[in-house]
């Protein structure tokens, strides 16, 4: 079976959620992933692309600096609910093609992961998995999207790529956990979605030994 099948089917069995979420939280801020009725609803795609000859990788995007609390960060393809969205789902796929230039396809779509909700900037975020197998040319907006950043699976699932940082703050130390992609520090909301998909991708080497090794 192919890796776009067996995320697929991975998917639709219980998700590894918030305890695998939780991984990533920094030592000093206590997380509930509760989100209320005062939160923005919004929608991320986590895109497994894997074209022929290309090592498989998911898209992460380095944002733009601008006046607000995601400001520069790496994050993943996604925003707000639009007024003129009927769904999440219809959210993603615009946030996708309006920030890389890439038009999702429902064939491309595989399911979801674990919805959370981010404190700091009252989102609630849903992250809806595609796997793109053919070679896709990207379009950024410079607005929005400074660069793309490939997470290879490899290096995600690679235990040295799983680091910490340590600083004080008033008097205090903090741990604050990150993914070492493509020497970016990916932490916060999106690598707490890392880490649960980097889960999924670990069931499914523990019952099909190597098959994600041949898009290594």
């Amino acid at each position: 079976m192919s890796l776009k099948l067996l995320v697929r089917e991975e998917l639709k069995k219980e998700l590894p959620g918030v305890s695998f979420q939780n991984q990533m939280i920094p030592s000093h801020k206590p997380f509930l992933n509760l989100p209320d009725s005062k939160s923005i609803k919004a929608a991320v795609s986590v895109i497994i692309y894997s074209p022929v000859k290309i090592p498989s990788q998911i898209l992460l995007i380095k944002r733009t600096d601008y006046k607000g609390h995601h400001s520069g960060q790496i994050s993943f393809p996604g925003g707000k609910v639009d007024k003129n969205d009927s769904s999440l789902y219809d959210t993603v796929i615009r946030e996708c093609y309006e920030e890389i230039g890439v038009e999702l396809s429902a064939t491309e779509y595989l399911g979801i992961l674990t919805p959370l909700n981010i404190q700091v900037s009252s989102f609630d975020v849903t992250p809806f998995v595609f796997y793109i197998d053919e070679k896709k040319d990207f379009i950024l907006n410079g607005k929005e999207v400074q660069y793309l950043i490939p997470c290879y699976l490899s290096a995600l699932l690679d235990k040295k790529n799983s680091k910490t940082i340590y600083f004080m703050i008033q008097e205090h130390e903090i741990h604050a956990p990150y993914f070492d992609i493509e020497d970016e520090i990916v932490w916060g909301a999106t690598s707490m979605i890392l880490a649960e998909f980097k889960e999924i991708l670990r069931r499914i080497e523990r019952k099909n030994p190597g098959v994600l090794l041949p898009g290594f």
